[in-house]
């Protein structure tokens, strides 16, 4: 599939919005570094891009727009292990998982009127609310 979005002679850009993601663009990078006549990479994480400065003279635009397009294919079906992810996106995964099994289990326990092993739930919570709200804290006010 097709993710070049502007090309001219020199100058080609890939976008997907999964190259948001660092580890996907380096994977981009490495399979780009693999294609000859290529000058220079520029990613561009926060937009999902990468612009690629190549040597027009050394081959020709349509041929390199295949070879692109076939490194961007490979880059983006490549699986991600879970080593790939941040710490702080594996902490706030943890976070949200207990969220639901504390509220499951504080509810629960209301229904069965146990009123301390509730707010015991309701406190654990609420500390991993705390951990999820603090992880996205710069895009909360927004």
């Amino acid at each position: 599939m097709n993710r070049i979005v502007s090309s001219t002679p020199g100058r080609i850009r890939v976008r997907d919005k999964r190259l948001r993601n660092p580890a996907r663009l380096d994977i981009l990078e490495a399979e780009l570094l693999k294609i000859e006549a290529i000058n220079e990479l520029h990613p561009n994480a926060a937009a999902g891009s990468m612009v690629v400065i190549f040597d027009p003279e050394q081959i020709d635009l349509s041929a390199f727009e295949v070879k692109v397009d076939a490194a961007a294919d490979r880059a983006l079906d490549a699986s991600l292990s879970t080593e790939n992810r941040s710490m702080k996106m594996r902490i706030n995964r943890y976070a949200k998982v207990g969220m639901l099994g504390s509220l499951a289990t504080s509810l629960a326990l209301v229904a069965a009127g146990q009123k301390k092993g509730h707010a015991v739930a309701g406190g654990l919570f609420m500390a991993c609310l705390g951990v999820h709200l603090t992880t996205h804290r710069k895009s909360l006010l927004r």
